[in-house]
């Protein structure tokens, strides 16, 4: 079976796809992996900017280049983008995606019959046309799921591990839903959850779930492949609550309750850990890279584990 995954810029999206993407070799199926971009908000809060840059400025800007700058893509690690295209040229596609609306990209898709997608952590609105293509006959439910991190229908919306520990949860967790054109609305195919710790940060508590991510969508893509279709049970309206982006206030909060939204050298080790072998050369090389670039500005938020 031919699959999409839309794939956001950050680390949770991109370590959940590339630990997906060897047992979706194996099965015999094709990836077709649509990378897309979110920018900074302009007007976000410092400590978001600050997320931001760990989050996803080091992976895109510093840790991709430099496997990208090797002589080839290590094995047994996770691999960049362009390094998931040169591994495996012959069974998977790899693409960047600017707009995945656009009427475009939807017919390529249609000719190359990718017929079931996922988003993981992409942030585009995704429209009817493109919901519609997955549909096999009018009518039908889409194969086209979003693994969504937060447990619905209660934490809609972004940074819902941020939310989960605010409200002193003891757990939270990933949600893989039907895609519809409303945010976080369609009908839930199946949930995973664990407990949260309050000594790990928000990001680490999220990247700490990222097998159980990975095992709703390889466990969605085989049903898919076997049967044609999934079942769902639709969200409960009464229940759901929608998160926007946290606010002055809410950091504020974070912050007196001893919540870091990350920790700067946990996120380096974690990218490391992933992307090289331990003990490696280029494991003592990409840490001293990762760690001279984020000495050269004062941290806005988070202390060194």
């Amino acid at each position: 079976m031919r699959v999409a995954f839309f794939v956001g810029n950050d680390i949770t999206s991109h370590l959940i796809v590339g630990q997906v993407l060897s047992d979706v070799l194996r099965a015999g199926h094709t990836p077709y992996i649509c990378y897309t971009h979110q920018q900074p908000g302009a007007r976000a809060e410092p400590e978001l900017r600050e997320l931001f840059r760990y989050e996803r400025t080091l992976l895109n800007s510093w840790v991709h280049p430099y496997l990208d700058s090797l002589p080839a893509p290590l094995h047994g690690t996770l691999l960049s983008p362009a390094g998931i295209a040169k591994l495996h040229r012959d069974k998977a596609v790899v693409r960047v995606v600017e707009d995945v609306n656009d009427p475009a990209f939807i017919a390529y898709l249609a000719a190359e019959d990718v017929r079931a997608g996922f988003s993981v952590r992409c942030y585009q609105k995704f429209r009817a046309p493109l919901i519609d293509h997955f549909r096999a006959e009018p009518g039908e439910s889409a194969l086209f799921a979003n693994l969504h991190p937060g447990i619905l229908p209660r934490y809609r919306g972004v940074l819902t591990f941020a939310r989960s520990m605010l409200q002193g949860e003891t757990e939270a967790g990933f949600t893989l839903h039907r895609v519809n054109e409303d945010w976080d609305a369609g009908g839930i195919v199946s949930l995973s959850t664990a407990p949260l710790r309050y000594d790990r940060s928000v990001l680490e508590n999220m990247t700490d779930q990222r097998g159980q991510a990975a095992g709703l969508l390889l466990d969605a893509i085989e049903q898919a492949a076997a049967h044609g279709r999934w079942t769902d049970r639709p969200q409960d309206p009464a229940e759901a609550g929608y998160y926007s982006h946290l606010r002055r206030a809410d950091l504020d909060e974070l912050h007196r309750k001893g919540i870091e939204l990350f920790r700067p050298r946990a996120v380096i080790e974690l990218l490391v850990d992933a992307f090289t072998r331990a003990g490696s050369p280029e494991s003592f090389e990409l840490r001293g890279i990762l760690a001279g670039i984020t000495s050269r500005r004062p941290e806005a938020v988070g202390a060194p584990v």
